[in-house]
């Protein structure tokens, strides 16, 4: 039996979803973070990121990646991609946040 599936945009379908015990574990690892509410187009682009459908992005993109698209209307990796994929914040929640600190998402009930 073949396989006739179409290979997924950059080879690599991107499933980021924990299982319920990482989760949860998550959640409680959250409540000492700083976080941050979405805003409904956050939400949609992060529900994106999870379900694979923006792979082959498993994550909102970095700089270096932000201004390949800018510029080539490509993925820094050369993956065909025409839109940045970013979480926007404002610069008081900006300047709180370190390279490397963990930021907890939340959607509006929290």
């Amino acid at each position: 039996m073949s396989n006739n599936l179409i290979k997924p945009h950059g080879g690599k379908l991107i499933n980021c979803y924990y299982d319920k015990n990482e989760s949860e574990q998550c959640k409680n690892n959250a409540v000492n973070y700083i976080s941050h509410t979405l805003t409904d187009r956050q939400l949609c682009d992060l529900e994106l990121i999870l379900n694979g459908a923006f792979s082959p992005l498993d994550g909102f993109m970095r700089q270096e990646c932000y201004n390949s698209v800018l510029k080539n209307n490509r993925l820094s990796d050369g993956t065909v991609w025409s839109i940045p994929i970013v979480l926007d914040v404002k610069s008081d929640l900006a300047d709180k946040v370190e390279i490397n600190d963990k930021l907890a998402l939340r959607d509006k009930e929290g």
